[in-house]
């Protein structure tokens, strides 16, 4: 049986990747920014990280969610090509469970928000960030990352 927390809160310690991303996401914040703006994100820059990475366009009016870049085993797990198409087009399976709330939540907060899940009795699951970036007057691309458990 699965289970999943959906508060969505970082909790204060994350997996390795995810402090990667988180740091990387930091780094781009100008001055006293709560968040980097959207045209500072280059996942060239963390070529390390770019297979685990997605940038999801945020819409307003009415919100909706489209994958811009996904990684190479974020595509592989899911199992269908992503780019291109909005959250709630796909199904919502992993490594994407709950991820158009997970989007809503990260644009409405304003801050990066956190998803893990678990499969009980197995070694399998995995956790998602997603940070907001700042653009036209808005919470406009969110930079996610996916570490697998």
């Amino acid at each position: 049986m699965a289970t999943a927390l959906h508060s969505f809160s970082v909790p204060d310690e994350i997996e390795s990747l995810l402090k990667r991303v988180r740091a990387y996401w930091l780094s781009l914040r100008r001055g006293e920014a709560n968040m980097p703006f959207s045209d500072d994100v280059d996942p060239s820059e963390v070529p390390e990280l770019g297979d685990q990475l997605m940038l999801i366009t945020a819409f307003e009016s009415p919100d909706r969610f489209r994958f811009e870049i996904v990684g190479a085993q974020i595509r592989r797990h899911y199992g269908e090509p992503l780019a291109g198409r909005f959250t709630d087009e796909v199904e919502q399976r992993p490594p994407l469970d709950s991820l158009t709330q997970q989007c809503a939540a990260t644009v409405a907060q304003r801050k990066p928000t956190y998803f893990r899940i678990e499969t009980s009795g197995l070694k399998t699951g995995y956790t998602r960030l997603l940070l907001p970036t700042w653009g036209d007057g808005h919470v406009m691309l969110l930079l996610g990352a996916v570490a697998r458990l």
